[in-house]
């Protein structure tokens, strides 16, 4: 009985070791861990309602190109790249609620990085993204772009970082998720759920190599904004205000002229219109172009052509 006793414990004790072997190869999982960000679609969802996709307008009200932007560094600023707003008057941003806000104000932009600062006429109530300035990033490390490719509002696509380098004084991110025009401006997420890029061209003729600014570039020039001089877009793009096409306009703090004017909907109807006989409209009523924008009317393209 005592040989049997000292063979259990002895088969008990080389047990014991194994299992104390196993757990020095094997990886512990540490509970109540963050998931990756690529990997919380609630996370990526909550940080959507940040991003906005852009129609841009010229001065006779018309929709001329779409692009993409995120708020950062403090409520009522708007990152995007200098080329979406470069042709435009104003902008519509879209929320992802599908609520819509003019944009009409310029805090700072660098044409040569391809960087804008944008200042909304009306703050929306969405969190302020935070961005990784650090530049600790490496490559393979997994990305996350959201952005309206196509007009298609706050896609959301995943990759990875593929390489780094300058060229004509732009720091490039080179990164594999997936974008296309209309996504530039928007923003590119490390796995911390911090910007690390602007997302901003991509090479039609090669697979799969798109570009982003990093985001300590935008800081920078973040940085040499005074932080209270904001200036009406189209005297920044050259382009004629929006409100010079009605013969009026309203002047707002240190903007240099909103975007205004009036236009005719009607309750049924879904476009807004110069002429209050376009389209045998009944019963046409009177609005601010702004309002009008805001409530989801859309040109009318017999009136706009």
């Amino acid at each position: 009985m005592k040989k049997k006793t000292e063979v259990c414990r002895a088969a008990a004790a080389m047990l014991t070791a194994v299992m104390l072997l196993a757990l020095c190869f094997c990886p512990a999982r540490v509970i109540g861990a963050a998931a990756a960000f690529s990997d919380d679609p609630d996370a990526i969802e909550a940080a959507a309602d940040s991003v906005f996709m852009l129609e841009v307008y010229s001065s006779s009200n018309r929709c001329i190109a779409t692009g993409s932007g995120f708020i950062a560094f403090r409520e009522g600023l708007l990152v995007t790249n200098y080329h979406v707003m470069e042709d435009g008057a104003y902008i519509v941003a879209v929320g992802d609620d599908g609520d819509r806000y003019t944009v009409s104000g310029v805090c700072v932009a660098d044409k040569k990085l391809d960087i804008a600062i944008l200042h909304f006429d009306r703050s929306p109530a969405a969190r302020i993204l935070e961005l990784d300035t650090s530049d600790n990033i490496k490559r393979s490390q997994t990305v996350v772009a959201i952005g309206s490719p196509a007009g298609l509002k706050n896609t959301v696509s995943i990759g990875n970082i593929s390489a780094f380098y300058a060229e004509e004084g732009k720091n490039w991110i080179q990164f594999t998720a997936p974008i296309s025009s209309g996504s530039s401006g928007g923003a590119l997420f490390g796995d911390d759920g911090k910007v690390i890029g602007v997302t901003t061209a991509t090479y039609a003729s090669a697979q799969n190599i798109n570009m982003a600014v990093r985001a300590s570039d935008v800081e920078a020039l973040y940085r040499k904004w005074d932080g209270k001089t904001v200036t009406a877009m189209n005297r920044v793009t050259g382009q004629k205000t929006a409100a010079s096409v009605y013969g009026g306009g309203n002047t707002g703090g240190n903007t240099g002229g909103q975007t205004s004017g009036k236009v005719y909907v009607t309750s049924s109807g879904t476009k807004y219109h110069s002429n209050p006989d376009c389209s045998k409209m009944k019963n046409p009523v009177t609005i601010d172009l702004m309002d009008a924008i805001r409530k989801g009317y859309q040109p009318c393209g017999k009136c706009y052509r």
